[in-house]
């Protein structure tokens, strides 16, 4: 049972209750107590990080995996192992990602897990961690992945906060705007 019960969707705005159809995940329906321009804005960051020419789907879960483990975030976890399989990501390199043993990881992704740790608990990288990423990725995956970092960080604080419990069946992909705009 959540902290915070979820809205009524008669009681959302339509723009809202709109975008709430066909979304049964908790955390979307926990979400729809924001602003309806909160709302909106943060599904669309979520959908600018999920879609792959904006953010490698096994550098975005590797990222997204560190903040759950660090966020101690159970929803976010579920939610997110099964993307992690779907996009690539081996069950070794999803245990090596939780435990921390990144010497076990390919360069790249190490780099990303690495950059995570220290951007949440840090908030700012050390300049080795830094210069260590941008070995591997563009400027431009770098500010992505911060991004990505700070979105959810902030979902699994929403979570935390109102606790929501994980959904019955955890997704198989993000989808991206086209899939959700078609439905």
């Amino acid at each position: 049972m959540p902290r915070i019960p979820y809205p009524e969707t008669a009681t959302l705005e339509p723009m809202v209750q709109k975008m709430l159809a066909g979304t049964p995940l908790n955390i979307v329906r926990m979400a729809a107590h924001a602003s309806p321009a909160l709302f909106k804005a943060a599904g669309e960051l979520g959908y600018g990080i999920s879609t792959p020419d904006n953010l490698d789907p096994r550098l975005r879960e590797t990222a997204i995996l560190r903040v759950g483990h660090l966020c101690n975030s159970k929803y976010e976890l579920h939610q997110h192992l099964s993307i992690a399989r779907a996009v690539g990501l081996t069950d070794e390199q999803i245990e090596a990602i939780g435990v921390m043993q990144y010497e076990s990881l390919e360069p790249r992704l190490a780099a990303v897990a690495r950059f995570t740790d220290d951007v949440v608990r840090n908030v700012a990288p050390s300049d080795e961690t830094l210069a260590d990423l941008r070995k591997h990725v563009s400027d431009r995956v770098v500010i992505n992945l911060v991004m990505c970092i700070g979105h959810y960080g902030t979902v699994a604080r929403i979570i935390g906060v109102t606790g929501i419990e994980p959904d019955e069946e955890a997704l198989q992909h993000l989808p991206t705007n086209a899939e959700e705009q078609a439905r």
